[in-house]
């Protein structure tokens, strides 16, 4: 019998806690294990070891990536989620509630991340670094080597780290519906839109408003999140614009000014003004780039404080503060949906 047929031994490592059966067997172990082991910092559940242990029934932390693949493996057919052993998202969800309640801390083992893996959109950034105004850029322009080159819908559940998920994980919402993120991570790889992913994706990690949808439009809404409709153009606004011919949407972040006019009281036709350029996700070579955008129109909107303009800089409203999405932030902020 091949190897990948043969089940894995359960775990068996000393006060672990109770053996369990095998689930998994050992290719499928030690491949989960492999994911598990890349994707535990961008998930968000190697920084609640503990909890997490604690849920699974390991007592003391002491225990195998492969073995530690199949109790999540039990934990995942007991909650009638697909038992691959992987911790992604879907998973880390059910259980994070528990697991955030710690009592006793447990020592890390050795194959648990303990920082973000290189190119991961968790990694560490400063998010109030010198000489950047907006926060939110500084996090933007640290992204810019984050590609989307592989269409293959099962990467994502292989543990691809070029595809950036966590930048959907802070867009709940499309179209008014909560998506599950297995369902938006395979509309996006095929259909390639996900500008508006990564400007909340920037913005919820540098503890700002955002609107929690991944549909660029959103941004024009002044009742999904916190903005202020400002006279100048400054860095780091959100711009939400359109193409003059095609009618493709996109929004970005403004990261040089140019000449783009000061009290334009409307929309702006792209096309009349030059120097200017915008950072931002699928811009081209489905990057994070910089780039300036002819044939497009930045749409106007109006702020709550009855300001109207393009230039949309988001604020940290007191008192506002409810976003739920388990991605890291810097602090409370607004979001325009929240998971259900």
């Amino acid at each position: 019998m091949a190897i990948q047929d043969t089940p894995a031994s359960g775990p068996a490592q000393e006060g672990a806690g109770a053996a369990i059966p095998a689930i998994l067997t050992r290719q499928e172990a030690d491949k989960a294990g492999r994911y598990n082991q890349k994707r535990g910092r961008r998930v968000g559940w190697s920084t609640h070891w503990s909890g997490v242990c604690r849920v699974l029934g390991i007592s003391n932390g002491a225990v195998s990536r492969e073995d530690f693949s199949q109790y999540v493996a039990q934990f995942q057919k007991a909650k009638r989620l697909k038992d691959d052993g992987m911790l992604g998202p879907d998973t880390w969800r059910r259980m994070s509630g528990e697991a955030r309640l710690v009592l006793k801390v447990l020592p890390l083992p050795g194959w648990v991340p303990k920082t973000a893996p290189k190119k991961s959109p968790l990694r560490a950034v400063s998010v109030e670094p010198l000489n950047f105004e907006a926060p939110w850029m500084a996090i933007a322009l640290s992204e810019q080597t984050s590609n989307w080159v592989n269409d293959d819908e099962n990467a994502i559940v292989e543990g691809d780290t070029r595809v950036d998920e966590g930048y959907f994980e802070a867009c709940p919402y499309m179209g008014g519906e909560a998506w599950k993120l297995s369902d938006r991570q395979k509309l996006k790889i095929n259909n390639r839109h996900w500008c508006a992913a990564f400007v909340n994706y920037c913005l919820h990690r540098a503890g700002y408003s955002h609107t929690g949808s991944a549909g660029a439009f959103s941004f024009k809404q002044t009742r999904r999140w916190r903005f202020e409709a400002l006279s100048e153009p400054r860095r780091g606004c959100v711009i939400v614009m359109e193409h003059n011919k095609d009618g493709f949407d996109h929004v970005a972040f403004l990261d040089k000014v140019g000449d783009l006019p000061s009290n334009p009281r409307g929309d702006i036709d792209a096309g009349d003004y030059s120097g200017f350029t915008l950072l931002g996700g699928n811009q081209g070579g489905d990057s994070v780039n910089s780039k300036r955008f002819v044939n497009w129109t930045f749409f106007a909107t109006r702020d709550s404080f009855g300001n109207k303009s393009p230039y949309l800089y988001p604020i940290r409203a007191e008192g506002e503060a409810n976003c739920n999405v388990e991605l890291p932030t810097a602090g409370p902020h607004y979001c325009g949906e929240q998971w259900k």
